[in-house]
């Protein structure tokens, strides 16, 4: 099947929602002119039975709330259906501005940054330009939790791997599917409460009832009746039935209104699972009604559908549900209903018996919408970057990667580069001059290694790993307030390092310039001891550094111990780089030029900066 052109399908989404809008629009318009043609009908009807005392006026009073109720009904439904197309178009144009490199209003993830995680603040994972700005496209608060776990926390199973590629593989392949499923969770959730969603099932699973006496069985049944029946009489004989109908309403009103405030107590209590689990339920309907190839989406298709516990009926049914409790802001429909059949009462007790029958299946509901909000992220990243490939997980190359490039730099003029770490004990003694490009790689390197173990499409054109930790050093700071200083911090870092390392099966280290808070003899030598200790935990990485006798590792280990660089070249006073990885150790500097260039130091005849 030929790539689709991602550009191009959002751009023509983007018109196709905008036209199916307009048409909602439409029949709003007339829906809203049928309700206040009804309110005049109505206010008609309540003179005729004022004035002209006839039973066919009470009659046609009810006929009438009963269309206001019905367009009331419908009014929403049209609503909802607008709200759904406009958030489609907002999901299209979102797309197209990631593909232009612009990532305003999307969520930073700066909730989930921890200083002291082994490497998610020197990888830029969260924050204002960060990766998980660039990923997260979850709508569901469970969602975003999870896609942050699965990138701070590298999955060790190569099989679960293959199967979130194989899952988000279908799932690219049908980015109306991705679309769809972004708009469901964003239509129906309302921006109300704070506390995580698994929280707020448990306060609502956790919430005593308000109408669980055995009274409230028949009392909610009898006086409906005896009201509903009262009032039928009325339409037939009104002297007979008047009074009765209207004290029996009166006693269902006075009963509601002794319950309404705890009623409405526990609609607070509860406003973050009301308010999402609109949300659910469509997102349950579109996982139930699909069919899917890969394992990972049948597994959570099939969570959904289970015989006996199936989602759907039951999300439905408490849709009504909420649907109905949402209506107890119209204040008109709430006192006729309450009138005549105890709306809010009946609607409680159905909510109560709902969280008896499906309690204990509605964890498992959640976990499968959870784990496919995660998956569209995913898919929707690799739809966008079909230049991008699908890693390779093995264990016959601890990394290898070809033509590797950052994700978060410019797709045009981006210079990619190769490495290959075979073995564990194996590390690459990285030099370079300022700004050639040290830095930069080493962040490529871990980044993909980040988004390969979490399922995701890499920036280059072939990339091989296994499953395995990560651990970076490259953006050490002190801490004044626990007197922390520079140096210190960088020796609790390198601790931590290796208490990671003793516990680890594998793990693949980055570090930037080690003992940076130090004399440069003394940063040499402990650099020195420091690899050496290296070479018998079971770790392999990258070592960048400015101290160009680290390259003698080379010769004292060879077997552990490889040299590359980024190199530079000088014409006159003009510095080239290439940001391109070489062999050996880098012999070419350019601090002293570019002090020059800015006029910091004074000017001279020496052209060219280079250790030899």
């Amino acid at each position: 099947m030929a790539t689709r052109n991602p550009r191009t399908f959002y751009t023509e989404s983007t018109a196709q929602y905008s036209r199916q809008m307009v048409r909602w629009q439409r029949r709003r318009n007339a829906i809203t002119l049928l309700r206040v043609a009804l309110f005049v009908l109505l206010l008609w009807d309540v003179y005729g039975i004022a004035s002209l005392e006839s039973r066919f006026w009470i009659a046609a009073a009810g006929v009438t709330v009963a269309g206001f109720v019905v367009l009331g009904i419908l009014d929403n439904r049209v609503v909802q259906k607008i709200r759904y197309y406009r958030t489609l178009c907002e999901a299209c144009r979102t797309e197209l501005e990631a593909l232009a490199d612009r990532w305003e209003g999307l969520p930073t993830g700066s909730e989930f940054l921890e200083a002291a995680h082994p490497y998610a603040a020197d990888l830029d994972l969260f924050g204002e330009d960060s990766l998980f700005r660039r990923l997260n496209r979850t709508v569901t608060p469970a969602g975003k939790q999870r896609l942050a776990e699965w990138l701070l926390h590298p999955c060790r199973e190569a099989t679960e791997i293959q199967e979130r590629q194989q899952a988000a593989e279908e799932l690219a392949a049908q980015p109306e599917w991705c679309l769809r499923f972004r708009a469901n969770g964003t239509v129906g959730r309302k921006p109300q409460g704070k506390e995580p969603d698994e929280q707020a099932w448990n306060a609502f699973r956790n919430e005593p009832d308000i109408f669980g006496a055995g009274v409230w069985r028949w009392l909610s049944v009898v006086l409906p009746v005896l009201t509903i029946g009262a009032w039928v009489g009325v339409t037939l004989d009104s002297d007979t039935w008047s009074w009765p109908a209207v004290v029996l309403s009166l006693v269902q009103l006075g009963i509601v209104g002794a319950c309404a405030k705890r009623v409405g107590a526990m609609q607070r209590r509860l406003e973050t699972f009301l308010g999402m689990m609109g949300s659910y339920t469509a997102l349950v309907r579109q996982l139930s009604e699909s069919r899917f190839f890969s394992p990972l989406m049948q597994a959570q298709h099939d969570r959904v559908t289970a015989s006996g516990c199936a989602a759907l009926p039951a999300f439905s049914q408490l849709q009504r549900i909420l649907d109905g409790l949402e209506q107890r802001g119209n204040f008109f429909a709430v006192v006729v209903t309450n009138a005549l059949w105890m709306r809010d009462v009946h609607l409680v007790r159905r909510l109560e018996k709902w969280r008896s029958t499906y309690g204990v299946h509605i964890e498992s509901w959640l976990s499968a919408v959870t784990n496919t909000d995660v998956l569209v992220s995913l898919a929707t990243f690799r739809f966008g970057h079909p230049e991008y490939t699908v890693p390779e997980i093995t264990d016959e190359v601890l990394l290898a990667a070809s033509g590797v490039g950052h994700p978060m730099l410019p797709r045009d003029g981006m210079v990619t580069n190769d490495l290959t770490v075979n073995s564990l004990h194996e590390f690459y003694i990285v030099t370079g001059a300022n700004m050639a490009g040290k830095s930069t790689f080493l962040r490529t390197i871990g980044v993909s290694l980040v988004l390969a173990l979490a399922g995701s499409v890499v920036c280059a054109t072939r990339f091989r790993c296994t499953p395995m930790m990560l651990f970076t050093s490259m953006r050490t700071t002190d801490n004044l307030s626990k007197g922390t200083s520079y140096f210190h911090a960088e020796l609790l870092r390198l601790k931590a390092l290796v208490e990671l390392a003793e516990r680890e099966e594998r793990l693949f280290l980055i570090l930037d310039e080690m003992l940076k808070g130090t004399n440069s003899q003394d940063k040499l030598h402990g650099s020195l001891r420091f690899l050496e200790k290296l070479r018998s935990l079971r770790v392999a990485g990258l070592v960048a550094t400015h101290d160009l006798a680290l390259g003698e590792l080379q010769e004292r280990y060879p077997e552990h111990f490889r040299n590359v660089c980024f190199e530079i070249t000088h014409r006159g006073r003009e510095i080239v780089y290439d940001y391109k990885l070489h062999p050996g150790v880098s012999r070419h500097m350019n601090a002293t030029i570019l002090l020059r260039q800015m006029g910091l130091i004074d000017s001279h005849d020496s052209q060219d900066e280079t250790m030899s």
